[in-house]
């Protein structure tokens, strides 16, 4: 078997990896981003990455076989590990210089997550109508 088909690094990795890249872009100082000047821009930012985030999530928890319950509930437990991520890095930011944990940008997080799972939910009510 080569280790692109190995089911830990096919599903849970890139989530980790995706994770550990939230987590590293947290850690960093407010001050040393750039400006940008786009109205929400960085709410943007937060719903694109927290978008991707819950699909990487939504990977991993459908494909995995340690907790059934997850995989059978895999979009609702795919939403909630995704927000709850994003409290954990919204929290994180108490400690970095510069930075603070903002309930709009969680609130941001949490769109992104909602939203990937409703397009996932409609298109299997959609396909599942269509094979009626």
């Amino acid at each position: 078997m080569t280790i692109l088909m190995n089911p830990f690094v096919r599903y849970q990795l890139p989530v980790i990896l995706w994770a550990l890249l939230i987590f590293i872009s947290s850690s960093i100082p407010g001050d040393d981003f750039p400006e940008i000047n786009v109205p929400m821009a960085d709410k943007i930012v937060h719903f694109f990455i927290f978008f991707i985030f819950c699909a990487l999530t939504h990977r991993a928890v459908k494909h995995q076989r340690r907790f059934p319950f997850f995989a059978r509930h895999h979009l609702l437990a795919s939403v909630l590990l995704t927000v709850f991520y994003g409290m954990i890095d919204e929290a994180h930011q108490i400690f970095v210089p510069i930075r603070s944990p903002s309930v709009r940008d969680l609130l941001a997080d949490a769109l992104g997550a909602s939203l990937y799972v409703a397009v996932i939910w409609l298109q299997t009510r959609v396909r599942s109508s269509s094979m009626e």
